[in-house]
């Protein structure tokens, strides 16, 4: 099982049915540290995961807490495969209101076909652009990355915590951005780490754009391909340039907004790194 890491800073994970798995150890803070390995982990839905993956997550990692960032109606039509002993904890990012997979999904065709439909309207560009800036600045996606962070400074400040959303990497990317802040990593740590998604989902979105080219799909429309089945870093950047602008920082966005205080920022730092 130990044979599943595919680097050798043993962070990033090949498993069986979980796509984006990966440990946030390892990684550096602006004052020389780093993140603890064994403690902190992302992923995309546990729901394919096979009994292989199962065994490493429990045995092998020791997961001990999951958070499910995915909303209700996401988790009732594919819940997770459970972790045995693991605390599950289902704490949506989105309300119902807002989920753009949701205006895709009443789309027709399979899930591919609906995928090339939807980038090919205003509405899919308009989203795709604006998206994380959007849940940068929603009021009930602030409420739950603070909740989040509260979960990791006291309730499950002893266990191994895993977090996910559906693919790992908007929901999850943010969550994992803003954690990684809190605990004292520059922005490019920050920035390098989000982009490690488009590692995971190259051979899918090469072949996604391949037959969107072969649809006659335009540059536009591609670009929204990137953003929905990979992350675009620019558009990322562009939520924390945001941030900077509106609240001068992301150190007064945590504690502003978010209200990680700096003592919890010390707690936080004393819990998950070294």
């Amino acid at each position: 099982m130990n044979g599943r890491w595919t680097d050798v800073q043993r962070r990033m994970a090949r498993l069986d049915g979980v796509p984006n798995a990966r440990d946030m150890g390892g990684l550096p803070t602006a004052d020389g540290r780093h993140v603890k390995h064994g403690r902190l982990f992302r992923s995309a839905l546990l729901t394919n995961a096979s009994d292989e993956d199962i065994a490493f997550l429990h045995d092998v990692l020791h997961i001990e807490c999951v958070v499910d960032l995915r909303t209700a109606y996401e988790v009732g039509k594919v819940p997770d495969c459970p972790i045995p002993g693991a605390d599950y904890i289902n704490m949506p990012i989105l309300d119902k209101n807002n989920n753009m997979w949701m205006e895709m999904a009443k789309l027709p065709g399979t899930e591919p076909q609906r995928l090339r439909s939807f980038a090919r309207t205003e509405m899919s560009k308009r989203m795709t652009r604006h998206m994380y800036t959007g849940f940068v600045m929603d009021e009930f996606c602030q409420l739950q990355y603070a909740a989040f962070i509260e979960l990791l400074l006291n309730e499950n400040r002893e266990k191994n915590v895993l977090w996910h959303c559906s693919q790992g990497k908007d929901r999850t990317g943010l969550i994992a951005a803003f954690v990684l802040f809190a605990l004292g990593c520059d922005r490019q740590t920050v920035v390098n780490d989000f982009a490690l998604t488009n590692l995971y989902y190259k051979d899918v979105l090469d072949e996604a754009l391949r037959q969107l080219r072969e649809e006659g799909g335009s540059d536009d429309d591609a670009t929204v391909i990137e953003a929905m089945i990979g992350v675009r870093v620019d558009y990322f950047e562009a939520a924390l340039d945001n941030i900077d602008r509106e609240f001068g920082s992301i150190d007064n966005y945590l504690n502003d907004i978010l209200v990680v205080t700096p003592d919890d920022r010390r707690m936080l730092q004393s819990i998950y790194l070294e």
